[in-house]
């Protein structure tokens, strides 16, 4: 099975500005030995274990308050899968500060392979590709000019052998699968040869047999590059089919062809601010020998994206196979065949529609087999007779079985958190409130168990992004913190949040720090209002975007938010989005400050910059950063540092030297955890 999203708009940007033939000649010098470098980023090792919690009980004064070593055990795994046939499966983690994929037999539950990749920053993803390899695709950063590459590497049981794909000459990106064959046995790659020629698409035989020194398989090319096409794309059956490119800067073009003996037409040619016509058409894949396929889109007349026919020969849309009134599709799943087996879209939770309906029946026995928690497919084989399940809730950290339905057996794997008592957890519950401007607000609201809902100390907690994401009903190791240490936690999905139609998501636009912190302040006002919380005893915290919502929250309103804590926040928005910009090209580039600016030319984002007003500063506020984020660098960390010590200002900072953007290891997970309960109890105790 296979469910991806494939994002029209973000290709095309690409296509519509490529890397400058000056710079890109220099960085061609130094792509020649990436692939040498990434093999010593790769390691093989012998297989790693599955790094499950410790039994073990760790006592407190109070039987009702949970270590925080509960909640970072680091015992969750990502990109769980079966293998085709479904006797393994697989699944990434990390452990002791490095990144594993571990393999276990799905009848007995044992490990039966693993790798030690190394760095967790250098890791993206992996595949099956056949049921006896592995496609995984690795990072690194450019030694020269610091730009970000990718490159695929063919892992084979039999034999352990791994090998990079590679082309002699390659720009940075080398992982974008056009397709891979049922069997495993090749796949194809879109490729440039170079950072400023557009593409090209190349077969990699997985099969190749090992010759002793050499640790790459060459490619052979399947579809020539053409100027203007950025973008390829294949039917299940491994035929190129679409290509997207650009003519001049405003114009996007797209070409199709039934098969490999026709020549391309264009179908398409549509100017890239005509968002009617092309920003909101993500294309699902073809059927072989068929001019039909899929996308997921926004029907006429309808803010929600949903699944729909397509016929590419057209570039028309068909018929609604699938539309909530509520979410938006978020992803498809398919069979072999490329029919369209379920849809995932995420409301207060995230859930998976089957359109199959012996599929549905099979998920109604498991949610009668395990009552009271959602229950999610993650994954199964074509034949449908292994499933990996997922258990989880709101106050549930959750559970991963295996399931066979053919013997009816429903094995345990793991839980997630397995020394946590769920009966000390709180359940969040959604709640909706007015903005200051007529717009309504969701969000989820967190209360501590035994403790009367009147007067409370209350944490706001911002999501990241801020764009497209939301917040769900889902189970947060640090809002149940949280409310164990007995604070209520609000989680406001503020305007510019997904999930809620495209016109509530463009309400954020140019809005950061300003509207959008209207809608965290106006959750505050909301639950005063309702005696819930004490309007002297709130604090806010947040990662990412939500760290600098943090901190620029208590430097904005001092009078709401006693005080603050930020894990990766952004610190000074001129320096983030120009190291944004940096891996963004041509009108893309404009389109993401123009996000961020808005429409307003009198905004100037130094307005908003916490290290540029810190000089207003007068709560506490703890600043936590990884000194390894690529994503929002530690620089922001330290010029923050820096500014507040010139302005004589004193921060309570935590720099943890291990971790990126998340934590790659329990110590700095559980430290912040640590840090942040110190720091509550300090400024705005629970009791």
């Amino acid at each position: 099975m296979t469910g991806f999203r494939f994002g029209l708009a973000m290709w095309a940007a690409v296509a519509l500005g490529m890397v400058p033939a000056s710079q890109a000649l220099a960085q061609d010098a130094a792509l020649e030995d990436i692939s040498t470098r990434l093999a010593d980023v790769v390691q093989e090792t012998e297989p790693g274990t599955v790094p499950r919690p410790s039994d073990t009980a760790v006592q407190t004064e109070n039987p009702e308050i949970i270590p925080t070593s509960f909640f970072a055990s680091r015992s969750d795994f990502s990109d769980v899968s079966l293998s085709p046939d479904g006797t393994r499966f697989a699944f990434a983690t990390v452990r002791e500060k490095r990144q594993f994929i571990s393999v276990y037999d799905s009848d007995t539950l044992e490990l039966v392979d693993g790798l030690n990749l190394g760095n967790p920053e250098n890791f993206k993803w992996f595949s099956w590709a056949g049921n006896d390899r592995l496609l995984i695709s690795m990072r690194g950063n450019d030694q020269t000019y610091g730009l970000p590459f990718s490159r695929l590497v063919s892992f084979e049981f039999d034999g352990r052998n791994m090998r990079t794909l590679s082309l002699p000459r390659m720009g940075f990106d080398g992982d974008n699968v056009v397709h891979v064959n049922r069997e495993g046995t090749f796949v194809a790659v879109s490729i440039a040869e170079s950072p400023w020629r557009t593409p090209a698409v190349w077969r990699f035989d997985l099969e190749t047999p090992v010759e002793e020194g050499v640790s790459e398989i060459r490619g052979t090319l399947v579809e020539a590059a053409q100027d203007n096409i950025a973008v390829w794309i294949a039917d299940n059956g491994g035929t190129v089919r679409i290509g997207i490119g650009a003519r001049g800067r405003g114009r996007v073009e797209i070409y199709y062809r039934r098969d490999a003996s026709e020549d391309w037409r264009r179908v398409a040619r549509v100017r890239r601010d005509d968002e009617d016509a092309f920003e909101y058409f993500d294309f699902m894949g073809l059927r072989p020998g068929s001019d039909d396929g899929y996308v997921v889109a926004i029907p006429e007349g309808s803010e929600r994206f949903a699944l729909m026919e397509f016929n590419f020969a057209t570039f028309q849309p068909g018929a609604i196979l699938f539309q909530s009134q509520d979410e938006d599709v978020d992803a498809v799943t398919f069979d072999s065949t490329r029919t369209p087996v379920a849809v995932s879209y995420a409301g207060d939770d995230f859930r998976r529609e089957w359109l199959d309906p012996e599929i549905r029946r099979q998920r109604q026995l498991l949610s009668e087999a395990l009552p009271g928690s959602e229950i999610t497919i993650v994954d199964l084989t074509e034949d449908h007779n292994r499933m990996l399940v997922a258990q989880s809730g709101p106050a549930d950290p959750g559970a991963l079985y295996v399931f066979t339905p053919g013997t009816g057996s429903l094995d345990l794997f793991a839980e997630i958190r397995p020394q946590i008592d769920p009966q000390l957890l709180s359940a969040p519950e959604p709640v909706e409130y007015t903005a200051r401007d007529g717009t309504h607000i969701h969000g989820y609201l967190t209360l501590p168990k035994s403790r009367e809902p009147r007067g409370l100390p209350l944490i706001v907690h911002p999501h990241g992004g801020p764009y497209g994401i939301r917040d769900t009903l889902t189970y947060s190791d640090m809002v149940q913190l949280l409310a164990n240490r007995g604070y209520a936690v609000i989680q406001p999905n503020f305007r510019g949040s997904g999930g809620y139609g495209e016109a509530f998501e463009a309400l954020g636009d140019g809005q950061v720090g300003r509207a959008m912190q209207d809608d965290l302040d106006d959750a505050v006002a909301y639950l005063v209002g309702e005696g819930i919380v004490d309007p002297q005893r709130v604090c806010i915290i947040g990662s990412s975007y939500g760290g600098f919502a943090a901190v620029w929250g208590v430097i904005r309103n001092p009078e709401i938010y006693r005080c603050a804590a930020s894990f990766a926040g952004v610190m000074h928005w001129e320096r983030q989005l120009s190291h944004n910009r940096d891996f963004l090209y041509g009108d893309q580039r404009g389109r993401h400050t123009r996000r961020y600016d808005g429409d307003q030319t009198n905004f100037d984002l130094d307005d908003i910059s916490p290290a540029v007003q810190v000089q207003r500063l007068r709560r506490p506020v703890l600043l936590v950063h990884g000194e390894r984020d690529s994503r929002v660098p530690f620089r922001q960390h330290e010029l923050m540092v820096d500014r507040a010590d010139d302005a004589d200002i004193e921060l309570e900072t935590l720099e943890l030297e291990d971790s990126g953007h998340g934590f790659y290891n329990p110590e700095d997970e559980q430290a912040y955890y640590d840090a942040i309960v110190d720091f509550l109890a300090r400024h705005n105790p629970a009791d």
